[in-house]
């Protein structure tokens, strides 16, 4: 009795398809981690934006809100412009700055904001981002800005005076100190466009904060 020997050449074919086909798994498990890492880097620098937005908008919120505080009797309480936010000389010798710097939006990079006025007077009521993202942070807001629950577009994120008057009066814990979460880190807004000053940005997300996980991550 004889025991067929396979050809050379057919043994060769057989090594050669195992390790096409070794490969092509290699690729694919290799193409599947790439494209999760690039999801969650995603997810992470979104995240990041977010919680940027979250202080510039507050800034801005705080600096209408003290726009109104200060107005003289009879003068309007929302200005016409950003601008008039950086240098408020409604008062006779008395110049008031409620915002250190016109802040770009830290989601698009642009310093363009989108702003709510009111149809009459064409007076600043709020600002907004531009983007049409959705937000990866959905609940979970410091009470100052429980307004932005579970919105679509992050545009709907609008900064208006009554948040402003929330966040002093202790609605934003993420400024007055009462955040439990003691080893949470929180954006100032002076680092934000200094590249020479470190950002205290989360550099991770973590769980049960409001945010969206990375398989939920869509543009």
């Amino acid at each position: 009795m004889s025991c067929a020997v396979k050809p050379f050449y057919a043994q060769k074919k057989e090594q050669l398809g195992f390790a096409y086909l070794s490969l092509l798994i290699f690729i694919s498990i290799l193409g599947m981690t790439v494209a999760s890492v690039v999801q969650v880097t995603a997810l992470v620098n979104r995240r990041a934006a977010e919680e940027a937005l979250l202080v510039v908008g507050g800034e801005y919120a705080n600096a209408l809100f003290s726009y109104s505080l200060f107005s003289p009797p009879g003068a309007p309480d929302e200005p016409l412009s950003l601008q008039e936010l950086l240098r408020d000389t409604r008062k006779p010798g008395e110049v008031k700055r409620h915002l250190r710097q016109l802040y770009p939006d830290p989601v698009t990079g642009g310093k363009e904001w989108g702003v709510v006025a009111d149809p009459e007077t064409n007076r600043i009521q709020g600002v907004f981002s531009q983007s049409e993202s959705r937000p990866v942070k959905l609940s979970n807001f410091p009470e100052a800005y429980a307004s932005f629950a579970n919105k679509t577009r992050l545009r709907e994120w609008v900064f208006t005076p009554e948040i402003g008057r929330s966040i002093e009066s202790g609605g934003d814990t993420s400024r007055n100190g009462k955040n439990n979460d003691k080893n949470k880190k929180f954006i100032d807004p002076s680092t934000l466009f200094d590249p020479t000053k470190k950002n205290s940005v989360e550099e991770s997300p973590k769980r049960n904060d409001g945010f969206i996980s990375p398989n939920e991550l869509q543009k």
